[in-house]
């Protein structure tokens, strides 16, 4: 009897560890992350005219890189097969499986949140046209060298078969004037959807934060 109360104390104090360690974990992880959102980049002044405009939009908790359609580069607009009228194009990243069963966020179940923050999984590219600009769209302007740094960085997220064409998932997607595709990558806890804008950012040189998991720490920075 004593030995099995022995046992049980011995697996509590184990418990209790692992929930402290757990907990200061996710405290440490949200502190250096706000933190570091908050820290922005430096890049010398360019000297080209910011002749080029983009968009940012956040649904609360993602950010897309919305790209006029006139920017794209013909064949690969061709290939995302969106009806002519469309003007402008949303591109996001983000975990496969994540976008797939969560098409609301009162759609979340903690095992699909679980897989996507800590196993590693395919990612997606979702893809939305629109006909026009939406007033809550954030405007950034760019010079035309960073404009191709962020074209290119798009592309090449896309995964892409032998003939070099991207690969459309078996998904339809939210409503008529969106598409998925598979991606390269995986998501985690330090590879969010707004990590993937956020790099796309500093590619191009652009003022951003350091890191950020957050669209907040994205367009934080945005004038």
């Amino acid at each position: 009897m004593v030995q099995t109360k022995s046992i049980f104390q011995k697996a509590a104090f184990v418990l209790k560890i692992s929930l402290y360690t757990l907990l200061s974990g996710v405290l440490i992880y949200f502190a250096v992350a706000i933190l570091f959102s908050f820290l922005p980049t430096h890049y010398p002044e360019r000297n080209c005219p910011p002749a080029k405009e983009i968009y940012l939009n956040t649904n609360g908790i993602h950010v897309d890189l919305i790209i006029p359609a006139e920017y794209i580069e013909p064949s690969f607009n061709h290939q995302l097969d969106f009806p002519a009228a469309t003007r402008f194009i949303a591109f996001g990243w983000g975990d496969r499986s994540f976008y797939i069963h969560t098409p609301e966020w009162s759609d979340l179940t903690f095992p699909v949140a679980f897989k996507a923050l800590f196993l590693k999984s395919p990612a997606a590219m979702h893809v939305t046209s629109y006909r026009g600009k939406m007033n809550s769209w954030k405007s950034l302007k760019l010079c035309d060298n960073q404009l191709k740094i962020i074209l290119d960085y798009i592309e090449n997220s896309f995964e892409k078969d032998d003939k070099g064409r991207i690969k459309k998932m078996d998904f339809e997607g939210y409503n008529y004037n969106d598409s998925f595709f598979e991606a390269k990558g995986s998501f985690s806890l330090f590879n969010t959807c707004n990590v993937w804008v956020n790099r796309a950012l500093k590619n191009a040189e652009v003022k951003t934060a350091v890191w950020t998991p957050f669209d907040f720490g994205i367009l934080y920075h945005i004038k």
